[in-house]
């Protein structure tokens, strides 16, 4: 073959790797514009309660998303037996979840969390995998890993415990403070009479 006959063929096939090359980089610009509304949905840990570990199914993301499923690579336990994977929205799904929303469910006590998950070999925690999709259809998908064991030594329950211990011992001086009153109150009404 000659240059006459490649050069058509050659000028064709460069136009047509200049054509995906434009297409990729339009489509990535697309979804790097569109990634702030983006849903990401989770399920997390928040250990915020003051005695309890709470499962919290959130959507971080700017976006809503719709038709979400989830997979756990174990059941999450409580110290009673209880699964909280069986929880109908984890079972059946969310039909919504508007941005930056969350759905909280009570797991256990700090400390029957890490004894469960002990007790079950699952020093590596537990993974949560959520099916999503945005507003317009396009399908993601998230793997988040929640592991209360790493937190074991940190001090958290021993904080916690003396965070409650604390409240315990103001709300006892509350309640003397009122039978103070209140004697006092008795005693200046048997003065008086």
């Amino acid at each position: 073959m000659d240059i006459a006959t490649l050069a058509p063929i050659m000028s064709s096939s460069a136009t047509f790797c200049v054509a995906v090359l434009i297409y990729l980089q339009l489509r990535e610009q697309r979804r790097a514009r569109n990634d702030p509304t983006r849903p990401l949905i989770i399920v997390d840990v928040d250990y915020s309660g003051r005695t309890t570990v709470n499962v919290v199914t959130r959507n971080i993301g700017g976006g809503a998303a719709k038709n979400i499923t989830f997979d756990f690579s174990a059941p999450m336990e409580t110290s009673k037996g209880w699964d909280i994977t069986q929880l109908p929205y984890f079972q059946n799904g969310i039909n919504f979840m508007a941005p930056h929303t969350d759905i909280v469910a009570v797991w256990d006590s700090f400390e029957n969390v890490l004894q469960t998950l002990k007790d079950r070999d699952l020093e590596t925690g537990i993974t949560i995998t959520s099916y999503y999709e945005d507003l317009q259809g396009e399908s993601y998908k998230t793997e988040w890993t929640i592991n209360p064991l790493l937190l074991e030594g940190s001090g958290y329950f021993d904080y916690k415990n003396f965070e409650d211990q604390v409240q315990a011992a103001e709300d006892q001086a509350r309640a003397l403070e009122k039978i103070s009153e209140s004697v006092g109150e008795a005693v200046k009404q048997r003065e008086a009479s």
